[in-house]
């Protein structure tokens, strides 16, 4: 076996690392500045007694672990499955209800089909609680509403007319949290704000103020049939009345409204071309040429800007699933009262007889000049250093996956000019695991101890969240599609230099740390955590390491690192190599390798190769001469590493049908 050389300068700085924090409190945490202790013993390794001699020529080959994968691994969704990877399971859903803290929201079309159906179901977002669902609607279901303040009763009624009453949110979600109320035999549609609930049968328009038990009715428009009834938080009602047809041609419908909650009726001033509701406007829908009903109930004015309705960011934003940490003000979400309805038109701008068609503008020009500065044909970085700006490989998509709602609140008083809300939260955002076949999400609360989520990852079907741990630590928290939120402590990092994740294919992982540009005058040593193939909830299971002049680390198998080092001397002209196992001294793996291309990944594949991706290094530029453009995009390859130390190029290899591979070498 030929053995690495070693240099005991470059190897007394290969590698060093520091053990976990799990039992401090994260105020007794030192600070995120690392001081290098003197760096253990390193081993070569050694061949076995009466092992054959190894090819210098031969592929390096990481020695295997003991350790078995671990048991909360997910295996990776076949090929045909990966559509599916991370897609926004609520595209298809929108806002059907609103009340003062609280928006439904469900997928459209049919509301039974939705809560039944293939998707998630029917879900809501309360602005104090967050994001709560599937509700446990009543069967056939085909209307949602909220009336009630202070507590945004929620009611639901079925095809057959039959109303039904939750109290609130949490009682939506048990089995039996809607009550039965009254019915209105024959509705076709309802409506609900403020303490009343209305239902359009027929001629009439049926009105409770008493939730749901008794309804009066009356008649809009005699012989005309309701075709939609719309409830503004103040007690005043819309009706939209179907008119007789023209001949071949269907007539334009009416427009009624009601300033006794529905006990008479008196045709509008204004016939808009349509009407819809929006919190507590009553509006054609047109932001291009709006005309909105006034506080005053008859009427409309074009004076209010649409800016006040759509400044306000709505509630069924916080659905979209991602693993960004989101939030938003408290105060400023568009409600069943904010904005509220306009005041009464003044002289000039009231809306008046039946809608024309909107003319607007639609000369938008192009001018302007759209274009940008390339920057020069050149490399930033040289050789190894290059290393520095790669992103680890993400680790191949899960059926089940940890993400995050967009329901977090912050106090706007709290937020300095310019910035995060993110960053002062009063209350945290929910989270979800999410089953991507069968398109379930399952809301959960953030764990106790995060009060300020930083970053969320996933890999291998394990969520690891990164919170602010005080004092510029990270505390660390992980689960898996079952079971809850595990603490595994805090380390002396802070939670917002942690980049993304990758993982080895028994489950070690690898969380990246801050890193300096290849161009940076002074090289900080390279952070990143590991964590070792343990249990969920292991104290011990996550070590920082820091690696003096450090370019790359990526997982390897039985909780260990594998480390690169570029000399400092070197310019990027040269790596080291080592792997850093936990409870072992450091391995030197190799040393001195040249590095004549651009290192762009390094990787660890499932037979414990080691291999690097390059790019060509472009041509130098000539003194006096311009910088060519470049002739194409350079192509990338895959370089091995020998047990001799060398970087050639790797032999293809055709993996079987239907191999997969889970960890850094699957992507």
């Amino acid at each position: 076996m030929v053995a690495p050389r070693l240099s005991p300068l470059t190897l007394a700085l290969l590698a060093v690392s520091c053990g976990p924090t799990a039992g401090p409190a994260p105020a007794a945490l030192a600070p995120a500045a690392v001081a290098i202790p003197p760096a253990p013993p390193l081993e070569t390794p050694a061949r076995a007694t009466g092992a054959p001699a190894v090819d210098p020529s031969s592929p390096l080959s990481l020695p295997a672990a003991a350790s078995p994968p671990a048991t909360w691994i997910e295996p990776p969704l076949a090929e045909h499955q990966r559509t599916q990877a991370h897609r926004n399971l609520f595209r298809e859903h929108q806002e059907v209800a609103l009340g003062e803290h609280v928006a439904i929201v469900a997928a459209k079309g049919d509301l039974a089909g939705a809560a039944g159906g293939a998707g998630p179901g029917v879900f809501a977002v309360h602005e104090k609680l967050g994001v709560a669902g599937p509700l446990r609607l009543p069967a056939r279901s085909t209307w949602v509403g909220v009336a009630g303040p202070p507590n945004d009763a929620l009611y639901a009624a079925t095809a057959e007319g039959a109303l039904h009453r939750a109290a609130g949110v949490h009682d939506a979600l048990k089995p039996d949290g809607f009550a039965p109320r009254g019915s209105v035999a024959g509705a076709t549609a309802w409506d609900a704000a403020g303490g009343l609930v209305a239902a359009a049968a027929g001629e009439r328009v049926s009105v409770s103020a008493d939730e749901g038990q008794t309804f009066t009715s009356a008649v809009v428009a005699a012989g005309k049939r309701v075709r939609a009834v719309l409830v503004r938080p103040d007690g005043v009602l819309a009706a939209v009345v179907e008119a007789p047809a023209r001949g071949q041609r269907p007539g334009a419908p009416d427009t009624f409204l009601s300033l006794d909650r529905g006990q008479t009726w008196k045709r509008s001033a204004f016939q808009p071309l349509a009407v819809e509701r929006a919190g507590s406007w009553i509006w054609n829908g047109d932001a291009t040429c709006p005309a909105v009903l006034s506080r005053d109930g008859q009427q409309w004015t074009r004076a209010a800007s649409p800016d006040l309705l759509h400044g306000r960011p709505p509630l069924d934003m916080a659905l979209y699933l991602s693993t960004a940490i989101r939030a938003s003000a408290a105060g400023s979400f568009r409600s069943a009262v904010a904005p509220p309805a306009p005041e009464p038109p003044p002289r000039g701008a009231a809306a008046a007889g039946r809608e024309p068609p909107c003319k607007s503008d639609d000369e938008f020009g192009m001018g302007g000049v759209v274009g940008g500065i390339m920057g020069a044909y050149g490399a930033a970085c040289e050789g190894a250093l290059c290393l520095l700006q790669a992103a680890p490989p993400q680790p191949p998509p899960t059926r089940t996956w940890i993400a995050t709602f967009g329901d977090g609140i912050c106090d706007p008083a709290r937020v300095p000019p310019g910035g995060a809300c993110a960053a002062h939260l009063t209350r945290p955002p929910t989270f979800a695991v999410v089953d991507q076949l069968a398109s379930a999400v399952t809301p959960v609360a953030a764990p106790e101890g995060c009060p300020r989520p930083v970053s969320l990852h996933n890999a291998a079907g394990v969520g690891v969240l990164v919170c602010d741990g005080g004092g510029g630590s990270a505390a660390l928290f992980v689960r898996g599609a079952k079971g809850a939120w595990h603490a595994e402590g805090s380390q002396a990092i802070p939670a917002e230099a942690l980049g993304p994740i990758a993982a080895a294919p028994d489950g070690t992982l690898l969380l990246a740390g801050p890193t300096l540009p290849a161009s940076a005058p002074r090289r900080e040593p390279l952070q990143a955590l590991v964590r070792s193939p343990l249990p969920l909830g292991a104290a011990q299971a996550w070590r920082r390491i820091a690696v003096p002049d450090g370019v790359a680390a990526a997982p390897a198998p039985g909780g260990a690192a594998l480390l690169a080092t570029s000399p400092a001397a070197s310019a990027g002209g040269r790596l080291d190599l080592a792997l850093d196992r936990p409870g072992h001294p450091v391995l030197a793996l190799a040393r001195d390798v040249e590095v004549h291309q651009n290192l762009t990944r390094m990787e660890v594949r499932d037979d414990g190769r080691v291999r690097f991706r390059a790019l060509p290094k472009p041509a130098p530029a000539v003194q006096g001469r311009p910088t060519p453009a470049p002739p194409g995009p350079r192509e990338a390859r895959w370089l091995a590493l020998t047990h001799g130390g060398e970087l050639v190029p790797e032999a293809p290899s055709a993996p079987a049908d239907g191999q997969r591979r889970l960890g850094p070498a699957g992507r």
